[in-house]
């Protein structure tokens, strides 16, 4: 969810750069949605705009989305990986596409794109298969941030981003039944709202839920503001694991899609986050976040400028576990949740950076 939110300045870009020209999205699913009552299959399809896709439900600057579900193409073997792979192939190329973006490194689709005959392939220089690119731009996703990557790998088209702002479009009908959610719960009106969302794609990223509790139970007992925790079927075995600790008041609402958590964070006045969909998802829609990072996974994702309006707080001592640029995610010994450096975020760095954020005006 979150790269496809940061790619949308560089699909903007593209619409205006190039009027009348076709954008097509194709999706590589890491793994398919929770809840699926059909059977998967290891091609190219029309996308139904579940689970990620749903990100680019309704944007202008999309014109065709399609997906292609990598855990499913990776259970075949052999003859019948060939086969399938090879009907993703004509399939590519029954689509005349001009030009064919590898927004990450990525073989497979490298591969394909050169074998259905795209005249421009571009992806960055430092991959294999480069050589059957014919635009290699030098550039990294850790020279400077994800979003500027995103928008580089399009200058080989004459394209260039002006505008660097992330946008999701909420869906009308979640937003009305988000603010009724929310009137319905009680806060004190005279308080701000800090939504609190703990999930993020590794356990590695996340906060253990015990320093996440102490900071809540702080923030309850100076009263500074209203408290939401909110989070999806993915994020049920943390979220239990904290309901175990916290100690204090706080309210819970569970979210089945996308447009659903991000009209509930339009709700907020400002977002607690790890470094993972749901902070982008946030910053998409207008909100304040404070983004929970590890020691050495900054340089891709300090993307948003505006330090008003976007914290990132991390461990102030160097980690013993990694080396300085390359964070390895180690969970210390007996601990479930948290790399070293997650674990050595201060408690107090996490409250005050909270307070400046949703105190901001």
């Amino acid at each position: 969810m979150g790269d496809s939110i940061v790619l949308t300045p560089a699909l903007r870009a593209a619409k205006r750069s190039l009027p009348g020209a076709k954008v097509t999205i194709l999706l590589f699913h890491r793994r398919k949605y929770i809840n699926v009552n059909e059977p998967v299959t290891p091609y190219i399809e029309k996308s139904k705009f579940e689970g990620t896709a749903e990100v680019f439900r309704g944007n202008p600057d999309v014109d065709e989305l399609l997906e292609l579900d990598r855990k499913s193409m990776r259970s075949l073997k052999g003859i019948a990986r060939l086969k399938a792979e090879w009907k993703c192939v004509k399939y590519l190329r029954a689509q005349k596409f001009d030009a064919a973006i590898s927004t990450f490194p990525q073989n497979r689709f490298i591969l394909w794109s050169f074998f259905a005959g795209i005249k421009r392939r571009i992806g960055e220089q430092d991959q294999p298969f480069n050589y059957l690119l014919t635009d290699k731009p030098a550039i990294k996703r850790s020279d400077s941030g994800v979003l500027n990557y995103f928008c580089g790998l399009l200058k080989p088209l004459g394209i260039t981003s002006q505008d660097s702002k992330t946008r999701y479009q909420i869906p009308q009908g979640n937003l009305q039944t988000a603010a009724k959610l929310i009137s319905d719960l009680k806060f004190d009106k005279e308080k701000k709202l800090l939504i609190i969302h703990p999930g993020a794609s590794d356990k590695d990223r996340q906060i253990p839920p015990e320093k996440l509790a102490g900071v809540l139970l702080q923030m309850e007992k100076n009263r500074s503001c209203n408290l939401l925790l909110t989070y999806s079927e993915y994020d049920e075995e943390y979220v239990n694991a904290f309901r175990k600790i916290y100690t204090g008041y706080i309210n819970y609402i569970q979210t089945v899609t996308i447009g659903q958590l991000a009209a509930i964070f339009k709700q907020g006045d400002a977002a607690l986050v790890h470094n993972s969909g749901p902070r982008h998802l946030a910053a998409a829609v207008g909100v304040k976040t404070v983004g929970l990072l590890e020691k050495y996974d900054d340089i891709m994702w300090k993307i948003y400028e505006n330090e008003d309006f976007h914290a990132i707080v991390q461990s102030a001592v160097d980690c013993s576990a990694c080396s300085a640029g390359k964070c390895r995610g180690v969970i210390p010994q007996g601990a479930v949740y948290g790399a070293k450096c997650m674990h050595d975020i201060s408690a107090e760095a996490i409250y005050s950076s909270i307070e400046r954020i949703i105190n901001n005006p």
